[in-house]
């Protein structure tokens, strides 16, 4: 990586870089809704994501889940051309609502037990998490000119701080896209923190489009 993107300030992002940066969660979280709204048989909104650029060192403080509770993480990464890794944090209400939603007999006075969930309850979790996960790779996709394609994804019981001290600790990278975004239904509301780790070369030629663009908005 060059001294210059060593070196960037996040708090000093252009407009324009800001911009392009939200665009990201836009399109994704555009995608998103259309794809989970037939997932779910239902229709399906998401608010307007949240954003931002931090450290994966910072990232226990900046995802708004329970700190050193047990939440869903579903991941999966990029192979080919670009490489990320991607993650999808669900806290046990949103858990406890996407079962309430896909399982019309399940009975809502017995909350189910994230620590103890069924396979089938797993499996409802890591489909959600993958749907939003992966349409935020198509939206990098379309800002990088890129064709990274997605690994199978996983769906693990853990926290947030496991994540950093296991996940991502080898990481050539050390810097972290955040997408926070509520998904709606008629019904429900649903909270969900996303944290996409880019790996060396795909950061370098992330911070390259978004300079390539900055200089074109300043002409």
């Amino acid at each position: 990586m060059s001294d210059k993107n060593n070196n960037v300030d996040y708090d000093t992002l252009s407009d324009y870089q800001l911009d392009a940066l939200r665009e990201i969660g836009n399109i994704g979280a555009g995608n998103a809704a259309v794809a989970l709204t037939e997932f779910l048989n239902r229709a399906t909104y998401m608010s307007i994501p949240k954003v931002k650029v931090d450290k994966t060192n910072n990232l226990v403080n900046v995802v708004k889940m329970p700190k050193g509770k047990k939440i869903a993480i579903v991941s999966l990464d990029t192979i080919q051309d670009l490489r990320y890794g991607l993650f999808a944090f669900f806290n046990d209400d949103s858990v406890q609502r996407i079962i309430d939603l896909m399982t019309t007999d399940y009975d809502t006075g017995d909350p189910a037990d994230i620590v103890e969930m069924s396979p089938l309850f797993l499996s409802l979790i890591k489909e959600i998490g993958s749907i939003l996960l992966l349409k935020y790779v198509e939206a990098l996709n379309k800002l990088l000119n890129a064709e990274s394609y997605p690994s199978p994804p996983a769906i693990r019981i853990g926290t947030v701080e496991s994540i950093v001290d296991h996940e991502m600790k080898d990481l050539e990278i050390k810097n972290v896209l955040l997408i926070q975004c509520d998904v709606f239904t008629s019904e429900k509301k649903i909270q969900v923190d996303m944290a996409i780790i880019p790996y060396q070369e795909s950061f370098d030629r992330f911070m390259a489009a978004l300079q390539i663009g900055d200089d074109d908005y300043k002409e």
